[in-house]
């Protein structure tokens, strides 16, 4: 039985902030990060090794539709 979204391991945190901002294109600086690490924070959960634990596509859909209130942008990191 797959899992709910809260029930997903996957949590952001300061180290996957620090490998999304070394793979973000310095074109992007200006854009709000809280955009982007949401959607990288999305894609960690979609490739997880455990079938079990991935979101459902209903799940995605509604973490995509959901976004986290703005925070910093990527310049000001």
């Amino acid at each position: 039985m797959r899992k709910t979204t809260s029930e997903i391991p996957y949590k952001p945190s300061a180290a996957s902030s620090a490998v999304l901002l070394a793979l973000v294109h310095p074109k992007l600086s200006g854009y709000p990060l809280a955009g982007a690490l949401h959607l990288f924070n999305i894609a960690m959960m979609c490739i997880t090794n455990d079938s079990c634990a991935r979101p459902t596509t209903r799940a995605v859909v509604n973490m995509l539709t959901n976004p986290p209130l703005s925070s910093p942008t990527i310049a000001n990191l």
